[in-house]
């Protein structure tokens, strides 16, 4: 899956987890995983491989991500660290 350019770009904040994506099925694997104060969705970089995601190091972290959503995929264009807000 590829980003649409034709979705708009928004800008989110929340904490990354990783999780066990698509359980008993051949795709399961670990997924990263942004969750916000009322949502929570895949995140992954817009271009690159989506197997081997530069945002698993920061899990646990807060982040403030810009980019586009597809259905249950986030695609990130920019990302940055941002204080725990609890």
């Amino acid at each position: 899956m590829s980003e649409d350019k034709s979705i708009p770009q928004q800008t989110v904040r929340g904490r990354l987890t990783l999780r066990t994506f698509a359980r008993n099925t051949k795709s399961e694997s670990l997924g990263v995983y942004l969750e916000t104060s009322d949502d929570c969705f895949l995140i992954r970089p817009a271009s690159g491989n989506p197997f081997e995601n530069p945002l698993a190091r920061l899990a646990g972290k807060c982040i403030e991500a810009t980019g586009r959503r597809s259905s249950y995929v986030f695609f990130a264009t920019e990302w940055h660290e941002i204080a725990d807000p609890d």
